[in-house]
């Protein structure tokens, strides 16, 4: 039997993982962050204490670990929270993969994400090989999830078996404290998005990329990337599959682009009022524009036995367990 450490235990793939490992030969450890154990309640996990941007935290933590899946991580688009963001994601990981190499670790799964790549051209493939982001200056979140693919590379040089994984815009159920994407999904789907941009993004189910991270224990070669993908559509698309589910329509038209920018200064004052992150800003709108058209994910596929079903499946399965936990009416 397997022991595999999930990092990031509590959040929508760190839930899907438990799920997926609990049905396989593994036993689990999660790493406990904040205190919330719902992703994981009435599975068999071991929990700890600990924090990756502690890294004196890991060494009890990773002992006795075969297997780390590195989900955890800062997605926020708003740049204030510049320093924060690379100190998770940049920081957190370079922790994260010096003690997986110093207690031997078999094997590191690194959860990175489409957005480490320049979007540029959005028409053309987007494949393994396309180039890192290198601007330091540019969106914080995508420049950490560069720089923790460097870092990731760089101790694979030092003898780390570590595969990476880069999924596209993750939906799906067991999402027990939505982020930034999946409550915007929640709110699409309560009808507070009345008008929306027409533009679209790849969309990849929870679900199947866990089993593409799971299938890459054994079959990720190292030093590896693997673009985890789905399927292209349009929000306006996923909002009339939503309608449907629900019983009434969520969204009701197209909303011209430069009315989003409107937007930006009257989200500004909110996130000072509420003390959050913004959910509209040049990023946010930026990262929503550019969403890459052909994502083939053949690597994937060929070599992990990638997957994904129907949009359609997933997100009724999205919705169902939002209805069920009272936060989509």
């Amino acid at each position: 039997m397997k022991h595999a450490l999930i990092t990031g235990s509590s959040g929508h793939v760190g839930s899907n993982l438990v799920r997926k490992l609990s049905e396989l030969d593994y036993k689990i450890r999660c790493i406990d962050f904040d205190g919330d154990h719902r992703a994981y309640e009435g599975y068999d996990v071991e929990i700890i204490k600990g924090d990756i941007t502690d890294k004196d935290s890991l060494y009890e933590i990773f002992e006795g670990v075969d297997v780390v899946f590195h989900t955890a991580a800062l997605i926020n688009l708003d740049r204030r929270y510049r320093e924060a963001i690379e100190f998770v994601n940049i920081e957190g990981t370079r922790n994260v993969c010096e003690v997986a190499l110093e207690k031997g670790i078999e094997k590191l799964v690194h959860f990175s994400s489409v957005d480490a790549f320049y979007r540029f051209p959005i028409d053309e493939p987007l494949l393994e090989d396309r180039k890192l982001i290198d601007d330091a200056s540019g969106m914080p979140y995508d420049y950490s999830k560069a720089e923790g693919q460097r870092i990731v590379l760089e101790f694979c040089k030092k003898g780390l078996d570590a595969s990476i994984i880069h999924p596209t815009s993750i939906v799906g159920p067991n999402d027990f404290k939505p982020g930034l994407p999946m409550q915007a999904f929640v709110d699409m789907a309560n009808g507070k998005t009345k008008l929306m941009p027409d533009w679209g993004y790849n969309f990849i189910d929870v679900r199947d990329l866990c089993d593409a991270a799971i299938s890459a224990v054994e079959n990720g070669k190292t030093g590896q990337n693997y673009i985890i993908g789905g399927e292209y559509h349009s929000y306006l698309y996923i909002a009339e599959l939503m309608g449907k589910q629900v019983g009434r329509k969520v969204v009701y038209g197209k909303l011209p682009e430069f009315i989003t920018y409107i937007a930006i200064p009257f989200e500004y004052i909110r996130s000072l009022i509420n003390k959050k992150p913004r959910l509209i800003t040049l990023d946010t709108i930026h990262t929503a524009q550019t969403g890459n058209k052909v994502v083939p994910s053949t690597l994937a596929r060929e070599e992990l036995g990638h997957n994904p079903r129907p949009i359609e499946e997933t997100i009724f399965d999205t919705v169902e367990f939002f209805q069920k936990r009272g936060l989509v009416n």
